[in-house]
């Protein structure tokens, strides 16, 4: 057994050679080609980018929630396309609370009208008025009733106390009559009671209008029955259970979708409701939030909160949309970080315009992307706003690699021609960022097979995104640092290229020193690798493993679609105000039938309804059946070709008419005096009492799912309720987390398997990887956060960024020699410097989302700032204490580069500043992993020929460039 995992090892090892042996020398070819036309690059790269830009006028910004967060298979997604064709509802709800000591007296009502007039004179730019927008409905006749004190602490109003004038006139006269009725725009609320009359009310004493609200039972407007107490909170009544006072109440508009307009540019996605709206009803919602949150005739002590139809798309979207700015103060700190870091402090050797023009590599990537998605019909989600932050701390990575390997090159090998230095850094780089970039690729391409339609739009535009910053780092940038180095070593200023300096000028000594890499190389691995530090760094990270764990199991699943809202904006208020006195304990939902025999049905819907009201999850039904059977008492044995006038006149009646519009769709339109159509479609409504918990709120759903269909009707039966789209999604969110997760970690392990080709340095990696993970899990449950949509887009993006951390270190100790302390030891400074930086370059792009009120920016600086701080940890902290104690053997490879110059070296007397990488003197040059100095002399060894386990033999000249022969 141990022979055959030894030559499986050894195969795998050879394979992985020839493999990373192959992509070396293809990135040196690539490397040296770009250095000798830099400038054919650049144009290259440029022209790609406008092209794929052109597919942005393709652009499709989805805001749909049910087309976002919602799995696109759901029963859900399934129902809303039937509901759409079927049972579309063209009703939309705009919404407000009034806030005071006793929302009864006088003021109070009267500024509840000043309202309604403001609300009533709102015009738009276009012309659209109150009564072109609002739902309207035919007004029932009213007649004056007694007082009904006594049983007012009902909650509903007994059916018998209900007037029906289609009982008491002739059929053709009260017909005639109700088709002439005028038709009002729907409201409802407490000025229902008083007719909207504001001298009416205003002559009336408090104790007239106690007895006025107490004794409605039909609205002075509409005619509909009318249930005071659904319109107030916190209300206080006298020992009689008369009202006497209430704290808030609740008043709403209901517009209406105007179908002719949804043509052209008539037609607009609600992203609030993920329903279609025309354009004039939407600018005519908008419209009157402005002029209702104008506070300049409010009385102080009353509080009025407001939401209309299209506030929660406007807000949510406006909300990310603004605090994009946060991009821009993130790339004028990470711009200045690089600037420090990638050059030197003098005016030659700094490189700021390479700096800049790396960074822009973030900016071509993400045209890229979101050209080229966009051609290819992908839609654009609001999550996908984040995309520039990770890209921009990914793109840093590769170009801090990058300028790593060009510092790293020997003494001997500066002095090769630039081309040829530019091929043999790229060369070394190459298998470092494509290890990384490639995990973080395929980790993107695993999240794009979600069910969540948000969380795999994300991923698409991400793994885009990532392949197109791979090619640009080493094309676009790699062309710039060839030009850049030209103008360094002809001695031109850094920032101004035209201005080159005197021929005596040289780099002050301070100027050389490279604080980051002496600190990693002289202090900080001499103190990591002692070996009471390692220990005590291994206990360390298993305590807190063991802590992230506990963490983790209390993650819970929650999500609201409140939190896409800033929380000092008037919708945030109305939710708060809504849920403190008006709570959602009922949840409303709606069963559909189509196709159906209605008559032979009766029966098994009244039977349905008695299961769903027996049932622990429903707190109540309002079915139009049971008002039908109790409106025709022999309507279960009457003749069943009675039924079509009996609907018809049941549907004219006062206590039909409110089902007629609601719960009905016939093929024809419906009329008094006829018999009713051939229906459509039907529905019954009920509520959902109050779920605590996302899981239980899931069983609530399926619960009343298998009644409905354990009702065995015929035709189509579905269960529909608008908040299902967040229970489905709340359904399907941790299965979808962890499988992600899971795919992603098998995909990184596989990949790190093949390319680093040593098992026991990818399960390491993939150690880290987990670590990371369930160490920044632990993080967002004690910071607040659960698992929402959002949460695990983070999550999946966190694979991505902590690989890249572990993948470089191990890569990098593969390829040292001695024994696993000297290795780690000079793994820690080659590799520390750049991974350090690119960590917290990546935590500098995103620092200041901190000062975010986005839920989704919160959320991506919270678990950013876990992966940095956790992937940095377990990159250059556990890492390689782990590998100086049980590290693979080194790889000892010879990189081969073809075709290196064979050219006697320059003279030292004849050379010139050009010569080498900087301007430094002889005596500064030293090797990347010691602190010695190296000599040029000591470099140059005979010609000698060797040969390598995968069978290339190289040979290194007297110019020491290694060539190729086989």
């Amino acid at each position: 057994m141990l022979e055959v995992w030894r030559r499986g090892g050894k195969a795998l090892k050879n394979a992985s050679a020839r493999l990373v042996g192959t992509i070396e020398v293809a990135f040196y070819w690539y490397g040296r080609a770009i250095a000798t036309v830099p400038v054919l690059a650049i144009v290259v790269c440029l022209v790609l980018t406008a092209v794929c830009g052109i597919g942005l006028t393709q652009f499709q910004q989805e805001t749909r929630p049910v087309k976002l967060w919602t799995p696109d298979d759901s029963e859900f997604v399934r129902v809303q396309e039937w509901m759409e064709n079927n049972f579309a509802t063209d009703i939309r709800f705009n919404m407000a609370i009034y806030e005071a000591d006793n929302v009864l007296n006088k003021n109070v009502l009267l500024e509840m009208l000043r309202v309604h007039e403001v609300l009533a004179n709102t015009t738009t730019s276009a012309g659209t008025t109150w009564d072109n927008t609002c739902w309207r409905v035919q007004a029932l006749p009213i007649f004056p009733f007694g007082r009904r004190r006594e049983v007012n602490t009902s909650q509903e109003s007994p059916e018998h106390q209900l007037n029906d004038f289609s009982d008491i006139l002739p059929r053709e006269g009260y017909c005639e009559r109700f088709e002439s009725l005028r038709e009002v725009c729907l409201e409802g609320g407490l000025l229902d009671v008083f007719g909207y009359d504001r001298d009416f009310l205003a002559s009336l004493t408090q104790e007239q209008i106690l007895n006025e609200i107490n004794d409605a039972q039909t609205s002075t407007i509409t005619g509909f029955p009318f249930n005071v107490t659904r319109y107030l909170a916190q209300v206080k009544r006298d020992n009689e259970g008369y009202i006497v006072l209430a704290r808030a109440a609740s008043h709403t508009w209901f517009t209406r979708v105007n179908r002719s307009a949804l043509v052209g540019d008539g037609l607009v996605n609600d992203a609030g409701t993920g329903t279609q709206v025309d354009k004039e009803t939407k600018e005519w919602e908008k419209q009157v939030v402005v002029n209702l949150l104008n506070t300049t005739n409010r009385p102080p002590k009353i509080k009025f909160y407001l939401m209309s139809a299209s506030s929660y798309g406007t807000i949510s979207g406006k909300h990310i949309r603004d605090d994009l700015h946060h991009l821009g103060f993130g790339f004028v700190v990470v711009f200045v970080f690089v600037v420090v870091m990638l050059g030197r402090r003098n005016h030659v050797e700094a490189r700021p315009l390479l700096s800049l023009l790396g960074l822009t590599c973030v900016g071509m990537a993400v045209l890229i992307s979101y050209g080229l998605c966009s051609a290819c019909g992908i839609p654009y989600g609001p999550v996908n706003s984040i995309i520039p932050f990770l890209l921009l701390g990914l793109g840093i990575d590769d170009m801090f690699v990058i300028l790593e390997s060009w510092r790293c090159l020997t003494p001997t090998e500066q002095e090769w021609k630039l081309a040829d230095r530019i091929g043999v850094t790229l060369g070394r780089a190459g298998v470092a960022i494509t290890v990384t970039s490639l995990t973080d690729f395929l980790a993107f391409t695993v999240g794009s097979t979600t069910d969540l339609p948000a969380l795999r739009y994300f991923c698409i535009y991400s793994a885009v995104g990532i392949a197109s910053i791979y090619f640009l780092q080493v094309t676009y940038f790699v062309a710039w640092l060839t030009l850049d180095q030209r103008r360094l070593e002809d001695r031109r200023h850094g920032l101004l290229w035209c201005w080159k300096m005197s021929p005596t000028w040289s780099a002050r000594d301070c100027s050389q020193h490279d604080l980051c890499h002496e600190f990693f190389a002289r202090v900080y691995a001499k103190v990591l690798l002692q070996p009471c530090m390692r220990i005590t760094v291994l206990l360390l990270t298993g305590i807190v493993f063991g802590v992230s764990i506990w963490g983790l199991a209390n993650l819970k699943q929650e999500f609201d679609p409140i939190w896409f809202l800033p929380h000092d904006s008037y919708l945030h208020h109305y939710f708060e105000k809504q849920r403190e006195y008006f709570p959602s304990s009922e949840e409303p939902a709606s069963v559909y039938f189509a196709n159906i025999n209605l008559v032979e049905e009766l029966p098994k819907i009244q039977r349905l309804t008695e299961r769903l009201l027996a049932s622990k999850y429903v707190a109540k039904v309002d079915s139009w059946v049971d008002k039908y059977i109790a409106h025709w008492e022999d309507a279960l044995t009457a003749d069943p070709n009675l039924f079509p006038d009996r609907l018809t006149q049941f549907l004219f009646s006062a206590g039909g008419a409110p089902y007629r519009d609601r719960n009905f769709r016939f093929n024809t339109s419906l009329s008094c005096l006829e018999d009713a159509p051939p229906i459509r479609a039907t529905s019954i409504d009920f509520s959902y009492k109050l779920q605590p918990s996302s899981q239980e709120k899931v069983e609530a759903m399926e619960g009343v799912r298998n009644i409905v269909h354990g009702a065995n009707m015929s035709g189509e039966v579905r269960v529909w309720a608008r908040v299902y789209a967040t229970w489905e999604t709340n359904k399907v969110i941790k299965k979808e987390l962890f499988r992600n997760l899971g795919v992603a970690t098998v995909v990184v392990a596989m990949t790190t398997l093949v390319l680093l080709a040593s098992v026991s340095a990818s399960c390491m990696v993939v150690l880290c990887v987990v670590f990371t993970l369930v160490d920044v899990a632990a993080l967002i449950h004690w910071w607040g956060l659960t698992v929402d949509i959002v949460s695990c887009i983070d999550l999946v993006l966190a694979v991505g960024l902590c690989v890249d951390y572990a993948a470089h270190v191990a890569h990098t100790f593969l390829t040292k020699t001695g024994d696993r302390i000297q290795r780690a030891a000079d793994t820690l400074a080659t590799i520390g410097p750049p991974v350090f930086s690119g960590g917290f370059s990546t935590f500098l792009a995103f620092v200041f989302l901190a000062n975010s009120s986005s839920h989704v920016f919160q959320s991506f600086f919270k678990v950013c700032f876990g992966v940095c701080l956790y992937g940095l940890y377990h990159g250059l902290v556990f890492l390689p204490a782990l590998l100086a104690l049980i590290g693979p053997e080194s790889h000892n490879s010879v990189t081969p580069y073809p075709g290196t110059p064979r050219s006697p070296r320059t003279p030292r007397s004849l050379r010139t500043p050009s010569s080498s990488n900087s301007v430094l003197s002889p005596r500064e040059k030293k090797s990347c992993n010691s602190d010695e100095k190296v000599n040029d002399e000591e470099r140059t060894e005979a010609v000698s020929w060797e040969e390598d386990e995968v069978g290339v033999f190289t040979v290194e000249g007297q110019d020491g460039g290694p060539t190729q022969g086989s």
